[in-house]
Order: C-alpha cells, then sequence, then structure tokens
C-alpha cells in the first residue's frame, strides 16, 4: 500500500515538473522573439518619414529628417537650377552671311555695287533679362569693289579684293511673341590680305591700243570700325536669320600708300548690307 502511494505521488511529482519546464521553455522562446525583433530594426531602422518608422513619434527625429530633406532638396535644386540656367543663357553656334557693298564718302562717286560673303562663329549671352542679349560674333569674310568712271575719251575701271576678320559685337532684344528681334552695335573689320586692280579702257577706239593696266597703285588700310543695325526673324529657337546694314567711319583707303591720281584725295567708307543664317547650339 506504501509502494502504491510512493508511486502515485512521484507521478504527480514528474507531471507538474514537464508542465512547468515547458511552460519555462516557452517564456523563453516568447522573451527571445521579442528580444530579436528590435534588433533587427535597430540594425537596419533609419527614419524615413513614415508612420511607419520606429521614429515615427519622436519629435527630434522628425524635425532632423525634415531638415535633412530640404537641405538636400536644395542642393539638388540649385545644381540643377544653375545647369539649366547656363544652358539657357549662353548659346554657341555658327553664322553664314553673303550680300552686297560698296563706298560712300567724298570723291567715292564711280564705286557701284560689289558683293561679299563669309561665314564663323556666334555666340549669344543673355543679360539683364531673357529679352536682352549680347552678341559677339567672329566672321571671315570676303569683299569684292568695282570702280567704273567715264572720263570722256576713256574710263577708268578699278576693282579692290580684300579678306578680313570681322567682329560684331552686337546688343539684341527679342520680341518673343512675333520671333523677331532687333540689334545694333559695334563693327569692327582687320585686314588679312588684299590686292587692287586698276586700268584705262578707250572710248570708241579713239586711243585703242593704250589701254593701261597696273595692280597695287592704290592701298586699303589694315583695319575699318563703323557701326551695324540688324533685324532678325527666329525660325526656331535655335535657327535664325537676319538682315545686316554695316556703315564704317574710317577710310578703307590708305592715302599714304596711294599713288593713283584717281584716288588721292578720296575718303572711302564702307557701307554694306547683307544676309544670314546662324544656327545656334
Amino acid at each position: 500500500m506504501l509502494l502504491r502511494k510512493s508511486c502515485v505521488l512521484a507521478s504527480l511529482i514528474l507531471a507538474f515538473s514537464t508542465t512547468a519546464f515547458a511552460q519555462s521553455s516557452s517564456d523563453d522562446d516568447e522573451w527571445v522573439s521579442v528580444d530579436s525583433a528590435p534588433a533587427a530594426t535597430s540594425s537596419s531602422g533609419t527614419y524615413d518619414g513614415s508612420n511607419d518608422s520606429e521614429f515615427a513619434n519622436d519629435e527630434d527625429y522628425a524635425n532632423a529628417y525634415a531638415r535633412y530633406k530640404t537641405q538636400t532638396t536644395s542642393r539638388s535644386e540649385i545644381s540643377r537650377q544653375r545647369k539649366e540656367g547656363f544652358s539657357q543663357s549662353v548659346f554657341v553656334g555658327a553664322r553664314v552671311q553673303g550680300g552686297f557693298n560698296t563706298f560712300l564718302g567724298s570723291h567715292s562717286d564711280g564705286w557701284g555695287a560689289g558683293w561679299n560673303v563669309g561665314a564663323g562663329l556666334i555666340i549669344k549671352i543673355s543679360m539683364f533679362s531673357k529679352n536682352f542679349s549680347l552678341v559677339p560674333e567672329l566672321t571671315f569674310n570676303y569683299r569684292q569693289y568695282n570702280y567704273e568712271k567715264d572720263m570722256d575719251v576713256y574710263t577708268n575701271k578699278a576693282k579692290l579684293n580684300i579678306m578680313l576678320f570681322e567682329l560684331p559685337i552686337m546688343f539684341r532684344y527679342t520680341f518673343e511673341q512675333y520671333d523677331l528681334f532687333a540689334a545694333a552695335g559695334l563693327h569692327l573689320g582687320l585686314k588679312l590680305m588684299g590686292d587692287t586692280e586698276f586700268r584705262s579702257e578707250a572710248n570708241g577706239g579713239v586711243i585703242s591700243g593704250n589701254d593701261d593696266k597696273s595692280t597695287n597703285t592704290f592701298v586699303s588700310t589694315n583695319m575699318e570700325a563703323g557701326l551695324a543695325i540688324e533685324g532678325g526673324y527666329m525660325l526656331t529657337r535655335n535657327i535664325h536669320l537676319n538682315l545686316r546694314i554695316v556703315q564704317c567711319f574710317t577710310n578703307l583707303l590708305n592715302q599714304g600708300l596711294t599713288v593713283e591720281p584717281s584716288f588721292t584725295n578720296s575718303t572711302l567708307l564702307t557701307f554694306y548690307t547683307n544676309v544670314g543664317i546662324a544656327f545656334l547650339f
């Protein structure tokens, strides 16, 4: 009987011990899982501005994050605006032109219409506002001037060829609503090379056989300066057509080196007009 009671008591003690151990194991597992979750979150948890973030209810973190986003956005926006502003305010391109020229000034009668053609580089730089811009150019230009004057029994004829670099510095105003622009500015020319030809031809065979031809008996100067005005139309933002008129106020004739009597007292002021097309990038 005593042995039987001892067995029942041992069985009860073993049952309670197993239940307590199982409960302890369950509690341990639950504690470990709860503890591991924050550890994983803290290792990768950063405030992303959402309500799901562990720092969503932390005012200091929220304010710091807001300042960070504002500063980052401002820097990137400033950088973007600088790049876009530079690209929109400066255009570089090429321009080709062609037209007609003559001389004005004292004793310049006899000089008829010549022609000119050229090509070069152009820069458009916005100033003050989007409507005002500075437009300098560097153009290689070839010009030919023709002279013919009747002297009764003979006719004097001459030709002047000149190649030069031109530097127009134009100030432009753009009428965007009409796709038109107008400009005015200074025009400079630097001679690269030039040559002249002069001859006298008999009229009606009176002095036939005595025609006279000479070269470089009158000489052009190395530099000229004047004023230019122009108007134009924008086919697109990057393709512009323009009509330019130039009047120089310096004498293209080098009187000190001129020995041809017909031009010793002449003042040859270049006047020309041309049409150009510019391609801007």
